[in-house]
């Protein structure tokens, strides 16, 4: 009784542990199989290397399963046909021996009887068993075919049998030799099984080479994220190192590296910009403010001071005030803000107003023009007369007193052509791919005393290029600088 009574705690002890224990996997489980399915769905989402080593491999081993299948196909047809061919070999033999001796009754069957797996019976014409090389007669059934060749039948895969009717004295027989196809369905199997083991070391082997492979091929990638970390505004000189690639990974890295050497370059254009133009509003913010302590120290009472003040200031503001509209102007140009209305008008008589009002503010200088045709151009005329202003008031500034300033119009080539000419200092050859700079200047000692912030020619390339035009400058020291403007005619601008 107390030997029950312990089985019986025992096995109750054993339930209450499997319980716990199947609680805990339970409760594990599902925490489990999310983790490895976020991990896969992870893998799926950003691995590159997963994806290629799994449509490979998945490629591959549809590859390998239909060939793997026409194999074993192959070779079990490969065995039946051997099988049929070995008893069309013996049904001949068979059929040769029974006409030699044409007598059923003189007919040895013990002969086929000592074939391994292969045996013979003999039915009369109405299917009746006469003889059979079996021990027993149960299992021996008739397989008839109309015509006189033989016939095969393939029976449960287990059996194969080959039926021939000949007439011995007048009399039908059929002649039926059947193999047992245990021992080819044995190799056929061991084919199959070393077929299934080939394939899945294959799919191992796939798999791991496969990896190790995709992941070796995107090791530029992994490079390129590791370098592209480190790049900042204060590391922009960093580039992507190319010299081990040979392939689109090369054209990619070179094409990134570009990338980041235009935008150094914007950056740096844009540090210059901002520089330059916090030093061009510095000047003038320093003489106003030099000005008003003057005045505030001792300048209110002196009539003088505060006049020569007042000029100052009033000068000083309003070059500040072109500068931060040109800079304004800038700015909404890069932003595609600034506005265009074109129009259609004659350029000639924009260049004859530009003349009259030139001669009107100017007189230190000799303003014409040699030829001036009639052109129709379809523009946006103030934008255009800003530039045209800004090439000529750039003569006037670099053009000594007495000297010329000619300005044509004329059409060549299906083009509108504006010239300059002026007979000014001339440019260095050195500066000339430099002069459409913001904010650059020749020859500082120079421009000091003729005033300009080196905005005014970017300001008139922007206009230019908007209305599809090119501009050539020719200069030559001591002799002067001759501008050439090409436009499209008409609405082709």
């Amino acid at each position: 009784m107390n030997r029950l009574r312990f089985i019986f705690k025992y096995i109750i002890q054993c339930f209450r542990l499997c319980f716990k224990i199947t609680s805990v996997i339970l409760t594990f489980t599902p925490k489990l199989v999310k983790n490895v399915a976020h991990k896969i769905n992870k893998q799926l989402k950003f691995s590159i290397s997963f994806k290629m080593t799994a449509v490979y491999t998945f490629i591959f081993s549809i590859i390998l399963f239909l060939l793997s299948v026409s194999l074993i196909i192959g070779f079990k047809l490969f065995l039946l046909n051997n099988v049929q061919s070995e008893l069309a070999k013996y049904s001949t033999i068979a059929t040769n021996y029974s006409k030699s001796n044409k007598r059923l009754q003189n007919f040895n069957i013990n002969i086929f009887s000592n074939m391994n797996y292969i045996s013979l019976s003999v039915f009369d014409e109405k299917e009746n068993l006469i003889l059979t090389s079996l021990k027993s007669e149960k299992n021996v059934s008739f397989y008839k075919d109309n015509s006189h060749s033989p016939v095969i039948n393939y029976i449960n895969q287990q059996f194969l049998f080959v039926t021939t009717k000949i007439n011995l004295n007048n009399k039908t027989v059929f002649l039926q030799f059947s193999k047992n196809l245990e021992k080819e369905n044995l190799y056929w199997c061991i084919f199959t099984l070393i077929i299934f083991i080939i394939n899945i070391f294959s799919l191992i082997i796939t798999l791991k080479i496969g990896s190790k492979t995709s992941k070796k091929m995107l090791l530029p990638i992994i490079n390129m994220t590791e370098t592209t970390k480190d790049i900042s505004i204060n590391a922009l000189g960093k580039r992507l190192d190319v010299s081990n690639s040979h392939d689109e990974l090369k054209q990619l890295a070179e094409t990134f590296n570009d990338m980041l050497d235009r935008i150094q370059s914007s950056y740096e254009i844009q540090n210059q910009f901002v520089s330059d133009a916090s030093h061009e509003l510095r000047t003038p913010i320093a003489v106003i403010q030099g000005y008003i302590n003057m005045l505030y120290r001792w300048g209110k009472d002196d009539k003088k001071v505060l006049s020569e003040s007042i000029i100052a200031i009033k000068d000083e503001s309003e070059n500040m005030k072109e500068l931060v509209e040109k800079l304004l102007f800038l700015a909404r140009s890069d932003k595609n803000t600034q506005k265009i209305c074109k129009e259609e008008f004659y350029v000639n008589i924009l260049i004859d107003d530009i003349i009259k009002e030139t001669k009107l503010i100017d007189t230190d200088h000799e303003i014409s023009t040699t030829i001036n045709e009639k052109s129709l151009i379809y523009a946006d005329k103030k934008l255009l007369k800003q530039a045209l202003r800004i090439f000529i008031d750039n003569s006037i500034k670099y053009t000594p007193n007495g000297g010329t300033i000619n300005i044509n119009g004329y059409i060549k080539e299906k083009r509108i052509i504006v010239e300059i000419i002026d007979s000014g200092i001339g440019i260095q050859k050195k500066d000339l791919p430099y002069i459409f700079n913001r904010f650059y200047r020749c020859d500082k000692s120079r421009t000091k005393n003729s005033g300009g912030n080196g905005l005014g020619l970017s300001i008139a390339k922007w206009i230019i290029g908007m209305h599809h035009g090119n501009i050539v400058v020719e200069s030559r020291l001591n002799v002067g600088t001759k501008l050439i403007i090409k436009f499209p005619i008409g609405k082709n601008n």
